[in-house]
């Protein structure tokens, strides 16, 4: 299984995974600490998305740069960028010490007057980071991991453009898989159970972030929780459940539409059973996301 593209998702990416205004900056600030950012300071991205953290991040005034493999999700995002008074400012691939110009690809530079803030973006793959050695002092991964097969490469590359003593900090869902379940009930699990059942699979490629930290910690880099935000937010079971109808959650991806038809029916059941009138009842998330710096000397 290789890693996961949002491109089906991403026009309701923001929707569903986009942070309120308050977290995003309070989120982009702690990163922004954990880096000691500044004005000089080279931030790097990967799996930029649409830019629920390089937008806020950017209101600070910082050099960003961002990759994806989804060329809808980079598009959302230019398109958020040029809204919000972000200008094109064309320059060919190569054009800059950093980049390995054997390579022809295809890059977008947007800057910002007012905030004296760069953003470039290209659409390339984690797992071969088309930068030199030693390119950025900040590497910034959100929850992206459990989307890549091959991981260790990603981490790999990771450790090769950031300069020594830059640092890797990534961000993270406490406890996420919990949100799968919007009061009593367990939704999202009772439908990966029935899934199973049925011959099929929603098992993501790659690992979660425990399993990174131990990596990082083999290899002698160790991680330090630096910052948690969080905030409250609303659902109901029936939310819920059409989120899954749309397939809006990366493990729909993975199973066969006859099979995924047949998974909702019977989770319809179940859920008509388990909530009846209750089924449109709003109960109360607690979101906490976590900001873990690690050093990585050479």
């Amino acid at each position: 299984m290789s890693s996961v593209s949002f491109d089906p998702m991403a026009h309701q990416y923001d929707a569903t995974r986009g942070f309120p205004e308050r977290a995003g900056q309070q989120i982009a600030h702690g990163i922004d600490q954990a880096a000691h950012g500044d004005a000089q300071t080279r931030f790097f991205e990967v799996g930029v998305g649409t830019g629920r953290i390089a937008v806020p991040l950017t209101m600070l005034g910082r050099q960003y740069t961002g990759i994806d493999i989804s060329e809808k999700m980079l598009s959302r995002l230019e398109e958020k960028l040029r809204a919000t008074g972000w200008r094109d400012t064309p320059q060919k691939w190569g054009d800059m010490p950093d980049e390995d110009a054997t390579q022809r690809l295809a890059v977008q530079h947007l800057t910002h007057q007012e905030l004296q803030s760069s953003m470039r973006l290209l659409l390339a793959d984690m797992t071969a980071i088309p930068f030199r050695d030693h390119s950025f002092d900040a590497v910034i991964a959100v929850h992206v991991f459990h989307l890549i097969s091959n991981w260790q490469k990603a981490l790999q590359e990771i450790m090769r453009v950031l300069r020594p003593g830059g640092v890797l900090v990534r961000c993270w869902q406490d406890k996420w898989e919990d949100h799968w379940n919007p009061g009593t009930g367990d939704i999202k699990s009772q439908w990966c159970t029935i899934v199973e059942e049925l011959g099929g699979s929603t098992a993501r490629p790659g690992v979660g972030e425990q399993v990174v930290t131990t990596w990082l910690q083999e290899q002698g880099f160790t991680t330090e929780l630096v910052d948690t935000v969080t905030w409250e937010y609303q659902t109901t079971p029936l939310a819920v459940f059409q989120e899954l109808e749309r397939r809006l959650w990366t493990s729909t991806l993975f199973v066969p539409d006859d099979m995924f038809a047949a998974s909702l029916k019977l989770l319809r059941q179940w859920m008509d059973g388990h909530y009846g009138a209750a089924i449109n009842d709003a109960y109360t998330q607690h979101m906490s996301i976590m900001i873990g710096k690690t050093q990585i000397s050479h």
